[in-house]
């Protein structure tokens, strides 16, 4: 092991224990039952564009959210990569997560330098990540979050093959040092998981305890520090 991992694992244990942060909630009901849970949640507005939004009213809703909720995030559902990078120009006063799944937009996203590539994998037959941008995350300091959410739509066959990507997902973000957060990304409050079951799925992915503590505690805190 590098002394750069070394001294980030070091960092990882130093970090309250009992703290936790959920990364990824979209509804206001699942928001309020996260809230009981963990310590920390971050709301988070889904925004499917295929064109540049109205900015005005776009900054607005945030500015809504904020006073509602606090921590906001703004997770941008696109084919356009030229669109991430108007986003991400915007100053929203929010993090910026990318939806996964097209190759090209997985890999602007991660060059474009947004806090977070949620999912790679969705909608793949492959894991949508590979060494080349594990390296680029870890230098642009990208979070990829390991979504709960498509393992409880998924049928058998489904996620077995998604967790399958999302453990080779972990082993490159592992080996490069990559930020990582674990989050149900709720759409309801039947989504909403309690940070024991969301460390369990980091656990089943190959997350040593501590590995799996950290993605709920220090790379979430350390991203939040961006909103400060």
């Amino acid at each position: 092991m590098s002394p750069d991992s070394e001294r980030v694992e070091a960092e990882e244990l130093s970090f309250s224990r009992d703290y936790f942060v959920e990364m990824d909630v979209r509804n206001g009901e699942a928001y309020e039952l996260a809230s009981e849970w963990f310590d920390e949640v971050v709301f988070t507005k889904k925004l499917t564009l295929e064109g540049s939004p109205d900015w005005g009213a776009l900054k607005e809703e945030l500015r809504e959210l904020r006073e509602r909720h606090g921590r906001v995030a703004l997770l941008v559902v696109t084919r356009k990569p030229s669109l991430i990078r108007e986003v991400k120009n915007r100053n929203l006063k929010a993090l910026i997560y990318v939806q996964g799944g097209d190759m090209r937009v997985n890999r602007f996203a991660l060059e474009a330098g947004v806090d977070a590539l949620i999912s790679p994998w969705l909608g793949r037959k492959d894991p949508g990540f590979d060494h080349v941008l594990a390296k680029i995350a870890a230098k642009k300091g990208v979070a990829i979050g390991f979504s709960l959410a498509p393992l409880l739509t998924a049928n058998p066959y489904e996620r077995v093959q998604i967790l399958r990507f999302m453990t080779k997902t972990w082993q490159l973000v592992r080996k490069y040092d990559v930020p990582r957060f674990i989050t149900s990304s709720a759409e309801s409050r039947w989504d909403v998981r309690s940070p024991r079951d969301l460390m369990s799925l980091g656990i089943n992915l190959g997350m040593e305890t501590p590995q799996a503590r950290a993605s709920l505690n220090f790379y979430p805190r350390r991203i939040l520090s961006r909103l400060k």
